[in-house]
């Protein structure tokens, strides 16, 4: 038996450190300056990124955020697979779905917000006429068999819960009258007229339409289809791989805004309010009045893999506007959040 000498001992430790050289090298640049090119929907659910922005929590750790604002997440997709954006949020949509199938080489990387029980931030608004004749309920789809349900786009989250809703109801999708193309500006005032029966309308939106005696909140997205997965950050293949370490540090603040944001969902911490009305330019009442409501957000941005695979699984065996499933293994990618959960367990430096 060779006798574990000194010498010896220090040479493998010479080898050993020669192996992990790169690793070593690579963490000595870890808080290199990085830029990352941003899309977002400004809305409630951007609370996490609004207050690591406000916080200061990108620049702690050396990376400058540019961020494009975009009404709905779907349309910052095109900018992203354009290369104009690094990273945009966006639903889980039919669209998402068609564009990864094609080819579009993109990954969703951190989960940003699914409607987990009791934190469904999408209602099912009725009319005051479907109100009356039951529906008031998650069953209330039994109620409405060839009634006019008023939908902005087809692929859309509306267009899911709706299904999931008529499904719960033993009816089929083709018992209703869907009236496409109608965005809140034009199907708000047809429910008025109770010419428009049901609409699903996020959060503050319906409570504004219900307090206006517009119509009533019958349901939530949660009772209709819970832990339903609302949305992801997602990124090309090369970014995440090229970028690996801004896109770490960038989910390390994610994640620092979704405990500060989860935590003000119940406390209604002022500090917080404030800073999501500052940057919705809604008041701080109207913030207020939608706790604990907000959408539910993973504090390690680890999605719901399966809930993932299932609604995709829906947009490809019960519609036509998929044709192609995404593979599994290449819908998500988490090398990511999984590094930035273990730095911030080990040290978080926003403390």
């Amino acid at each position: 038996m060779r006798r574990a000498t000194r010498r010896r001992f220090l040479a493998g430790a010479a080898a050993l450190g020669a192996v992990r050289a790169p690793y070593v090298f690579a963490q000595s640049n870890f808080l290199e300056p990085a830029r990352i090119r941003m899309g977002f929907a400004p809305y409630i659910s951007a609370g996490p990124y609004f207050i690591a922005e406000t916080k200061g929590y990108f620049r702690k750790l050396n990376i400058e955020i540019v961020p494009t604002s975009h009404v709905d997440g779907s349309l910052s997709m095109p900018s992203l697979v354009a290369g104009e954006l690094d990273i945009t949020g966006a639903t889980l949509s039919a669209g998402l779905f068609n564009l990864m199938s094609k080819g579009a080489d993109l990954r969703l990387f951190f989960d940003r917000g699914r409607e987990a029980p009791g934190w469904g931030s999408n209602a099912i608004l009725v009319s005051r006429d479907m109100w009356e004749r039951g529906f008031r309920s998650v069953d209330g789809y039994m109620a409405a068999k060839g009634t006019k349900i008023g939908i902005s786009s087809r692929g859309s989250v509306a267009q899911y819960l709706h299904t999931m809703g008529i499904d719960r109801a033993g009816l089929k999708v083709d018992d209703f009258d869907w009236q496409w193309g109608l965005a809140p500006k034009a199907s708000l005032p047809l429910m008025q007229q109770n010419r428009i029966d049901i609409l699903n309308l996020p959060l503050p939106g319906a409570y504004a339409a219900q307090h206006q005696g517009i119509g009533k909140i019958a349901t939530w997205s949660d009772e209709l289809a819970p832990n339903f997965a609302l949305a992801c950050s997602v990124a090309s293949r090369k970014f995440l791989r090229e970028r690996h370490s801004a896109v770490v540090r960038f989910s390390m603040a994610i994640m620092q805004g979704n405990i500060e944001f989860m935590d003000a969902a119940k406390s209604g911490n002022p500090e917080i309010l404030k800073i999501i009305a500052d940057q919705t330019g809604l008041a701080v009442p109207v913030i207020d009045e939608t706790r604990p409501r907000w959408t539910y957000m993973p504090i390690d941005g680890i999605p719901d893999l399966a809930q993932i695979v299932k609604q995709q699984k829906f947009w490809h065996e019960r519609t036509d506007l998929l044709a192609r499933s995404v593979p599994e293994d290449q819908l998500f990618d988490d090398a990511a959040i999984k590094e930035a959960k273990r730095r911030l367990d080990e040290k978080n430096p926003f403390n």
